[in-house]
């Protein structure tokens, strides 16, 4: 009997029309209160939002102390010292620039390939 395994789940908080067709919230109280009930493993989150900010998501997380084991990664256009240590501060655990995603695709393989196990070798137990 098969072992079943739990799909990685990621949430975007993200104000762009066209990611936003994949299941996000592109405003800051919207995205806290998705959050505190669908409890994703990953959240990706935007700096700039339509309404608040994503500095406003990770406060509101932090502060109600909101999915603690949750992975906060910050994926900004405003890549800077001051934003990456202001994000950082506030809980997130990864903070990547728009212009290069190779970095957060790479983490979230790497996470949802932690919850797989390995292919086990097919054995041919048929006589020939």
């Amino acid at each position: 009997m098969g072992e079943f395994f739990k799909p990685l789940q990621i949430y975007v908080v993200e104000d762009s029309e066209i990611l936003q067709q994949t299941g996000c919230s592109g405003s800051a109280q919207t995205a806290v209160a998705d959050l505190s009930v669908l409890r994703p493993d990953l959240i990706v989150i935007d700096l700039s939002l339509k309404f608040g900010s994503g500095f406003d998501v990770l406060r509101a997380l932090q502060q109600e102390q909101l999915l603690p084991e949750a992975i906060k990664v910050v994926l900004t256009n405003h890549a800077n010292d001051e934003y990456r240590n202001r994000s950082l501060s506030l809980g997130a655990s990864h903070f990547f620039a728009k212009t290069d995603t190779s970095q957060l695709l790479a983490l979230i393989d790497t996470l949802a390939r932690s919850r797989h196990p390995p292919s086990s070798e097919v054995v041919d137990t048929s006589e020939h």
